[in-house]
């Protein structure tokens, strides 16, 4: 009945709402279409029997998505987490994701970049600057795309070269000081080849006001660039060279504290800060509260502004460097045979500091984090075309090697208790894959889509545990039934550094075309993602916890995609149903952290329309479904110490979402005025694995608008824009404190932001 009830609303919600559209009309004969290359080839999006959504530049920069964090504003049951800023990013698309902050853990969601993959979950929060454009695949992808597609994948694909020069500049300069100034200049440099340069620096100051220190957080400041070269050799052999660098320095994550305690009925913990919670703080602390604490100990008092922080702590953040390179050869073997050639290495320098984890003006945790990888991949893959269809063969390997470090001070300047947990840990990965598939054309209109990968993956781990300080004791941090008083390497009784899996990802599907102007598709998809180690701040499970197996993801999925009113209208809807084996689940409470397998069940459907109306007007609509649940996992009640086991709905996945997009060009002699507004409603979601009530967020919607005015042959462009016009105030990410120091920790998206903008191109 409720399923069924979502539904309902899903479909009024599309009738009623307009959003991103995912090709935005290019004339009055219709909706235009955008190129993607989810196969590994180039196609329009219609032809393609895969539930995607793609957005050019142009949409990126009319909707003012200037960073990854913001790709969730486009596209259906896709959430986006980034704690405030992008030490480390988490992609959830239809359920799928993985909140494990350590640097070494890898997303089910795979982000590429022009091709290369993007390996580290403290990476792929970036900027976003002279693309082409972006698409997302949703469900397995994993035949093509390797053995962490399990969800999907995000590509990122940047605008090439040009034969003639060109180029553009443009400055922005909104509220909180917010300034970003981007251009790019391409043309040929000699000898036939063509080059491109692109940069942007992009800095605004925090949205958080600290009380306990003065000053602000929640800034960001990122400097990025990309280089190209390009050469044509003719007869569809060509070679190119992709360089990139980005560099950020902001502060450190702005949580703010609030007053949270285990329900005295379930143990499951709660908000508030009447009676019950300053039993609590009394039993449990032995402390006494006021009616507006924000927590047990610190003695903050609660202002009721979400932007109002109390930090103790200064200085440090976030210094993160990232730089790389990628070089594609094609080269054509025969008329319909070509042999492709990608090879990339790119290396990350993250050093975060100082984060005052308990997220209030008392000194009581304090935790720093450090990483230092490197990758290198190379992929070989033939592609060809035949009369009965199109075929593709490949190989691929990856060598992923770090050195990560994290630690957490407990009680630092009390040194009679004071604890200072300084971990260390080695990572390295190397898996080998063989894949292929093929597209047969089994009758007019019918075509028969089959493909299989085989990736061999092999880790080597190396982790060691310290604790110094008169607290280590006391707190349980020697005790050799855990990681953190033993550490995990050879020689550790019961330890197995070495993993090595072999597993394989596949799909079969029936795509069929009746018409030009409907296609309709069906198949199964499996989708492997690698097992791992636990590794972290503190390492308070066990020798035998610290493995997690692979996690294998099969998917049933329908969907259709059809043109209406000669063109002028686009609808592509899809369902699908996630039967997910051993789906790698992560635990926070506190300090505490751990990633173990269980088993799930995802299932739901998206729809998007987008319309031309009139010339001049167009408008869009999607919504999305979305239900999950466990398998039933632990729950401890910290105050009998009683455990049960119940089924839980994945983290930061809402049942239910809708947006919607209206855009409107005005002809003003040889001048355009456009103006647009989009909206977005996200039902509530859970923001822990845990279902506890304090770290629930509920429904709630954004709005957003810009207004551009310029000539019609787009030499310049002025533009304003508001986001966030309601100043709605949401959570995007909470964890309970509780039993640490009687709160949850939480951080809030972006309030209302506003700015002007100046575009120039030659």
């Amino acid at each position: 009945m409720i399923v069924r009830h979502r539904f309902g609303l899903l479909l009024a919600g599309v009738s009623m709402l307009v959003v991103p559209a995912l090709a935005r009309a290019a004339d009055a004969e219709g909706v235009g279409e955008i190129i993607v290359t989810a196969q590994k080839r180039a196609e329009r999006l219609s032809d393609v029997p895969i539930s995607i959504t793609a957005a050019s530049g142009e949409q990126l920069r009319e909707q003012n998505i200037t960073a990854s964090n913001g790709l969730a504003k486009a596209v259906p049951n896709l959430t986006v987490t980034d704690y405030g800023n992008p030490t480390t990013t988490f992609f959830t698309l239809r359920g799928v994701s993985q909140f494990d902050f350590s640097d070494h853990q890898e997303s089910p969601v795979a982000v590429f970049s022009d091709g290369s993959y993007i390996p580290y979950l403290g990476a792929i929060g970036a900027n976003l600057f002279d693309l082409e454009r972006v698409e997302v695949l949703r469900g397995p992808q994993g035949t093509l795309f390797g053995r962490n597609a399990t969800g999907g994948v995000i590509q990122l694909v940047s605008v090439k070269p040009t034969a003639e020069l060109s180029g553009y500049g443009q400055f922005s300069y909104g509220n909180y000081n917010a300034v970003r100034a981007e251009g790019a200049i391409s043309g040929p440099i000699g000898g036939g080849v063509l080059a491109r340069l692109s940069v942007v620096k992009d800095s605004h100051d925090g949205y958080y006001k600290n009380l306990a220190e003065s000053g602000r957080k929640g800034d960001g400041n990122n400097v990025s660039a990309r280089g190209q070269l390009y050469k044509d050799f003719g007869d569809g052999n060509d070679v190119s060279l992709i360089t990139r660098y980005s560099h950020d320095k902001v502060s450190t994550i702005p949580a703010r504290a609030s007053a949270s305690y285990p329900d005295p009925k379930t143990g499951l913990y709660v908000s508030g800060n009447g009676a019950e919670f300053a039993a609590f703080c009394s039993s449990y602390f032995g402390t006494t509260v006021g009616a507006d604490a924000t927590d047990c100990v610190s003695g903050d008092v609660e202002t009721g502004n979400p932007y109002d922080i109390s930090h103790n702590r200064r200085g440090g953040g976030l210094d993160r460097t990232t730089y790389g390179g990628t070089l594609t050869i094609n080269l054509k073997l025969a008329d319909t045979v070509t042999l492709t050639a990608l090879t990339t290495y790119d290396r990350l320098k993250k050093d975060y500091e100082n984060e005052d984890s308990d997220a209030t003006s008392a000194d009581i945790l304090a935790f720093n984090q450090y990483a230092r990888s490197r990758d290198i991949a190379q992929e070989l893959r033939i592609a060809g075309k035949q009369d009965w269809g199109q075929w593709l063969v490949g190989a691929y390997y990856l060598s992923i090697k770090g050195r990560y470090s994290s630690g957490f001070s407990f009680f630092p300047s009390d040194p009679t208790s004071s604890a200072l947990i300084a971990n260390h840990w080695t990572l390295d990965n190397d898996a080998y894959a063989i894949f292929g598939q093929g597209e047969w054309k089994v009758a007019p209109g019918l075509r028969l889509i089959g493909g299989l990968r085989y990736t061999w993956d092999r880790k080597r781990f190396d982790y060691r545990a310290s604790c110094s300080g008169e607290g280590c004791v006391p707190f349980g941090m020697d005790d050799p039934s855990i990681v953190q008083g033993t550490g995990y390497y050879e020689g550790i009784a019961g330890a197995r550094p070495d993993r090595k899996s072999g597993n394989w990802d596949g799909k079969i599907q029936l795509s069929y075309e009746p018409s030009k102007d409907l296609l309709v598709y069906a198949g199964i998809s499996r989708g492997t993602k690698a097992g791992g180690f636990n590794a972290g701040t503190v390492a308070s499970y066990t020798v035998a916890q610290t493995r997690y197996n692979d996690e294998v993801l099969t998917s049933y999925e329908a969907g259709f995609k059809a043109s209406l009113a000669d063109r002028r209208i686009a609808v592509n809807g899809s369902v699908f149903y996630y039967d997910y084996d051993g789906v790698q689940l992560y635990s926070q409470v506190g300090t505490s952290t751990l990633t173990f397998n269980s088993n799930a069940r995802i299932y739901g459907a998206e729809l998007e329309v987008n319309a031309l109306v009139a010339r001049g007007l167009t408008v869009g609509a999607s919504a999305s479904l979305l239900n999950t649940l466990t398998d039933p996992i632990e729950i401890a009640n910290p105050l009998t110490g009683e455990v049960t086991r119940e089924r839980q709905r994945m983290p930061n996945a809402p049942g239910g979402t809708l947006t919607g997009y209206v855009r409107k060009e005005w002809t003003i002699g040889t001048y355009k005025l456009i103006t647009q507004a989009d909206t977005r409603w996200i039902s509530g979601q859970k923001l822990n694995i845990i279902d506890y009530p304090a770290t629930h967020q509920g429904a709630y919607a954004l709005v957003n608008a810009r207004i551009a005015f310029g000539p019609e042959n787009d030499a310049w462009e002025i533009a304003a824009y508001v986001q966030n016009i309601g100043a709605v105030t949401y959570r995007i990410a909470a964890n309970p404190f509780a039993t640490t120091n009687g709160s949850v920790v939480s951080i809030y998206g972006p309030p209302r932001l506003f700015g002007a903008s100046v575009r120039v191109k030659f």
